[in-house]
């Protein structure tokens, strides 16, 4: 009778984000330095490596059910230690060597989620804040790596607030045509006085942008394509955040 194989383990998926396991991870690296003043014996050490490869099982996916290779790199660095006829001081040289190892591993893990993990929601340090709307419905998301949502909640409140501005029973291409249009019209909701050339061109650039939301939104339930970058998703967010803030500034002419 023919032996039955053993199905092949299932791999395991991350189960914290990228932006939570970075800053647990660098928890641990800051940690290391007093991990490497202590003795090799000491509880603090063994609870420092097993708290860390938790953390590392946790953040970076188990390939057929096992290790990950960083995960693995990580208790190798404490592997090659023989324990046995040495004096204490060897023991405690070795502890040191090893943690040291050790960090340099977690400092690539670090390296490795900052690549994968989407950018921070500003454009410098301190300088820009998305709208405080579109933070409200779409930052969690973005940063937790659902970029596709993210995008969607974003275009959504922004044409629910051309809705509300406009007090417009409109949606799409119709609602943005009336609403910002100002061929044969007056625009119920205009960025300037209309007065020039160049005035009426501004605003048609304007009505021509949040047209462009209403493309993506509608092209958002069909494609991955457009919301699989990090970078461009965080520029997806900016450019809605920009939308709201010019309807802000703007001049509400409503029929």
């Amino acid at each position: 009778m023919a032996r039955r194989a053993n199905p092949p383990a299932r791999s395991v998926p991350p189960t914290i984000p990228a932006r939570r396991a970075l800053e647990l991870l660098r928890e641990q690296l800051s940690q290391a330095g007093q991990i490497l003043k202590l003795r090799h014996r000491d509880p603090q050490v063994e609870k420092w490596k097993l708290t860390t490869e938790n953390i590392l099982n946790a953040a970076f996916v188990k390939p057929d059910g096992e290790k990950h290779d960083n995960t693995l790199a990580f208790l190798r660095c404490y592997c090659n230690v023989t324990y046995g006829g040495m004096p204490e001081e060897e023991y405690d040289q070795n502890h040191v060597r090893s943690t040291q190892d050790a960090k340099a591993v977690l400092e690539s893990c670090i390296e490795q989620l900052e690549m994968l993990a989407p950018p921070a929601a500003q454009a410098a340090p301190g300088q820009y804040r998305f709208h405080p709307e579109i933070e409200r419905v779409s930052g969690d998301l973005f940063r937790d790596g659902h970029y596709k949502q993210s995008a969607l909640e974003a275009y959504i409140r922004v044409i629910d607030e051309v809705k509300r501005k406009s007090g417009l029973n409109l949606d799409g291409d119709p609602l943005m045509n009336r609403a910002f249009g100002c061929d044969n019209q007056t625009p119920v909701i205009r960025f300037n006085s209309l007065q020039t050339d160049a005035e009426r061109d501004e605003q048609k650039g304007f009505m021509y942008l949040f047209k462009g939301i209403v493309a993506l939104r509608n092209s958002k339930a069909h494609s991955n394509t457009l919301f699989n970058d990090p970078y461009r998703a965080n520029d997806y967010l900016a450019l809605a955040s920009l939308l709201m803030r010019v309807m802000e500034i703007a001049t509400i002419n409503r029929p």
